[in-house]
């Protein structure tokens, strides 16, 4: 068996060659494919390398791969809809088992091979005429450049209006990568491995994939801390897609209907079923909008999302909310986020509220009496109709070598409520370039009526503050032990409550750090490497083990009235995480139980400030009940006999989940503010390969 590549930078050499073979023996190309069997070991495997005898004469593949150059015509561009008259063909491999040209059409048929820049184009047929300009290929067409596969029955395009479809068609679309992968204006003609694997069933990468940690360690307030439905998504690059028709026009898609799923194995638990959509390009990268989206989970439950976007940067998937605040909104309220718009190099997004629970009982007990201080007790008000709504301005991007991010929410639009309605943070935040501190970042920062999630002493205000700090960290890691540590020296001037109830200016002075240690006790050795379809609850593999984490951490801060506020606070407990999450019933439980133990001197001048060292326990469960369903708590538990909150669970939060490999549900339910809510997370799954069609 031989193996004969056709490329035009060494046409002379295929000239003389032909003259030389075809007096010895006549001569057919013919190419072996065969796909993989659903077997995650076939990725790896060998099966996909070429199997070329020849048997014929070799002149019409040479005259196919000049008939293209001549032409200009990439079958590559074309089927992912970006054609380029200018681009350079001189690398285009074609291998077929016959190819016949006339003085109107040029015809290949029987597996045809098409290759260019690592890219690989499979079909049965190729057929190009002459007078219309009319290119088409059907019957089992396929498509592989690193992270985009495609498949298809049939597709047409002319290149007199740059028009055409694609019909029937299935693949696996790269947002990341996508407009890097399309460009195949390169030099290099390589054939790159995952071109041709890509064309195999699906495979998840052996990382873990972004999604939800069952991990917690030590609580804090970002775990539960909701105030809001966050309809969210982790940043998802590979979707699986498939279609009816897809129409070109110009470089640019449309399309009647494009369903889409994250999930790597089938059924999918999440589709996007997008109606009337099309694309666009924007700065080199390539959006898809559809006009109206229906979110479904599991078959079961229908959602609609309206008009969606689906591109490379993270977008939220649904833009409407619905959350329980009882301090600043007064119980239940909607909100919808709109679609980020940008001003120079900074990215705004409103977020419109309505308050669902002001409107029914027309009051409100989220505001002060009028001209009253900022420190008294909040008391029933009459309200009016621009009460019923506020909302929140979010604003990130870069200025200068700095990064911005900024957000303002105003729970009224009662313009003589702004002083108690309006909360405002913004920092501005750089790393700078050290040789010993790579991690080293400079952090501008300035609040108005920030809330201050101070934990085990809850929630706490600051009425106006600024200033600068000075951040380093660093991770080690060996064999049983895991280390981190963090850094930080600020500078700040501070407005806020003081422990006689008023309000308070001071200066601060701070430096403060921090040391971890999570040291495995017991870990067994897993088997597994990569997640199949029989994981239905969760989107990675659960490691059993056993860890003893210790926590040290040590405050200095001095302040403007010559008071300071000293203190070392040390945690150890253990962390236990059992079971695999893939049976129905108490499959997973993870336990956390961490002692704290805090010796300060002196106190701070600001509520927000002064640290509480009773002695505590800080504790976390997490237990899956029955299937999806699990349910999480944490809280700390007061053990200091002089205190007197003692025995009392403190700063309890509970939430319900509903897990699954493609997304999570989660109603949470703050004890202590009484806020709650609703979270919803869509995960990305990191896989290779096509998959079978859904």
């Amino acid at each position: 068996m031989y193996f004969f590549r056709l490329k035009i930078k060494n046409i002379l050499l295929l000239k003389l060659s032909y003259l030389i073979i075809s007096s010895i023996i006549p001569i057919q190309l013919v190419y072996g494919y065969e796909l993989c069997e659903i077997k995650e070991e076939c990725f790896y495997n060998e099966q996909f390398k070429k199997e070329i005898s020849f048997k014929k004469n070799l002149t019409d593949s040479k005259n196919f791969n000049n008939f293209f150059n001549k032409r200009n015509i990439n079958p590559l561009e074309i089927f992912l809809a970006f054609t380029n008259e200018n681009s350079n063909q001189s690398s285009i491999e074609i291998e077929a088992i016959e190819q016949t040209e006339n003085k109107d059409k040029f015809i290949a048929n029987g597996n045809v091979i098409i290759k260019k820049n690592g890219a690989v184009l499979l079909t049965d047929f190729i057929e190009y005429d002459k007078n219309t300009k009319l290119l088409k290929s059907k019957g089992n067409i396929k498509f592989s450049n690193k992270n985009q596969i495609f498949t298809s029955d049939y597709f047409e395009y002319n290149f007199s209006d740059k028009s055409g479809f694609i019909e029937n068609i299935y693949g696996v679309i790269d947002l990341e990568t996508f407009n890097e992968d399309i460009n195949l204006r390169k030099d290099d003609i390589s054939v790159s491995k995952n071109s041709m694997d890509g064309l195999t069933n699906t495979t998840l990468e052996k990382r873990n994939p972004i999604g939800l940690s069952f991990k917690r360690g030590n609580a804090n307030s970002s775990d539960l801390n909701f105030k809001n439905l966050n309809s969210s998504k982790k940043r998802i690059e590979k979707w699986r897609f498939k279609s009816q028709k897809i129409k070109i026009n110009d470089s640019l898609i449309s399309s009647k209907k494009i369903i889409f799923t994250n999930d790597a194995f089938n059924p999918p638990q999440l589709k996007l079923v997008a109606h009337n959509v099309y694309s666009k390009n924007k700065k080199n990268k390539i959006i898809f909008i559809s006009k109206w989206t229906t979110l479904i989970l599991d078959e079961k439950v229908s959602l609609p999302l309206g008009r969606r976007k689906i591109s490379d940067k993270q977008e939220n998937l649904n833009k409407y909310s619905l959350g329980i605040d009882n301090e600043e909104k007064d119980g239940l309220f909607i909100s919808r986020k709109s679609d980020k718009f940008k001003f120079r190099s900074l990215d705004f997004q409103l977020v419109p509220e309505l308050y669902l629970q002001r409107i029914i009982k027309n009051e409100t007990y989220s505001f002060r009496e009028k001209e009253a201080s900022i420190t008294s007790p909040k008391i029933k008000n009459q309200i009016t109709p621009i009460d019923y709504f506020g909302g929140e301005i979010l604003i990130n991007g870069d200025i200068a070598s700095y990064k911005i991010n900024s957000k303002s929410s105003l729970n009224s639009l009662d313009i003589n409520k702004l002083n108690e309605s309006l909360r405002s943070s913004i920092s501005l935040s750089k790393n700078l370039k050290n040789k010993n501190l790579k991690t080293l970042e400079l952090n501008y920062f300035a609040s108005y009526r920030e809330e201050i999630d101070t934990g085990y002493h809850g929630i706490h205000e600051i009425y106006n503050g600024y200033g600068v700090n000075l951040k380093n960290s660093f991770n080690k890691k060996n064999k049983n032990s895991n280390w981190s540590s963090n850094q930080n020296l600020s500078l700040g001037k501070f407005k806020a409550e003081n422990h006689q109830g008023g309000l308070a200016t001071h200066t601060r002075t701070s430096f403060g750090g921090n040391i971890r240690n999570e040291y495995t006790i017991w870990k067994p050795k897993y088997k597994e490497i990569y997640i199949d379809d029989s994981y239905k609850f969760i989107p990675s593999i659960l490691t059993n083990e056993l860890n003893l984490v210790s926590d040290i951490n040590l405050a200095i801060n001095n302040y403007s009235d010559f008071g300071s506020q000293n203190l070392v606070k040390f945690s150890i407990g253990p962390e236990l995480t059992v079971g695999n999450y893939r049976k129905d019933f108490f499959d997973f439980t993870s336990i956390g139980t961490f002692l704290e133990i805090t010796s300060k001197s002196g106190s701070s001048p600001f509520k927000f400030d002064d640290i509480n060292d009773d002695l505590k326990l800080n504790l976390n469960f997490d237990q899956q009940i029955i299937k999806s369903l699990s349910l999480s708590i944490s809280s700390y538990l007061n053990i200091d006999k002089d205190s007197d909150k003692y025995n009392k669970f403190i700063n309890t939060k509970y939430s319900l989940n509903w897990n699954r490999r493609a997304y999570n549900l989660q109603l949470y339910y703050e004890q202590d503010t009484k806020n709650a809510g609703l979270n919803f997370t869509i995960f990305g799954l990191p896989f290779n390969g096509l998959g079978k069609e859904f």
